[in-house]
């Protein structure tokens, strides 16, 4: 079941269109930034992105913030 969550975009750490790219990408920046929680890859529905964010970055619903969809948890 899909978890939906809220980030603000300017917290992201990386976008692609296609998510086998994107998880590369995230293991390319947990091999950087140490020490690093929890990476998620969330999508936008509305155009299909798929975003790399720090899972503690989420953030309470607000104006700032953007709903997506949990795609994939990266420990």
């Amino acid at each position: 079941m899909e978890e939906t969550v809220f980030f603000n975009l300017g917290n992201a750490l990386a976008a692609k269109r296609d998510p086998k790219e994107l998880i590369r990408e995230a293991q390319i920046v947990k091999d950087q930034r140490q020490p690093l929680g929890k990476l998620v890859i969330v999508e936008d529905e509305s155009s299909g992105e798929h975003i790399l964010f720090e899972l503690a970055s989420r953030e309470e619903k607000s104006e700032q913030t953007k709903e997506f969809k949990v795609k994939q948890v990266i420990d």
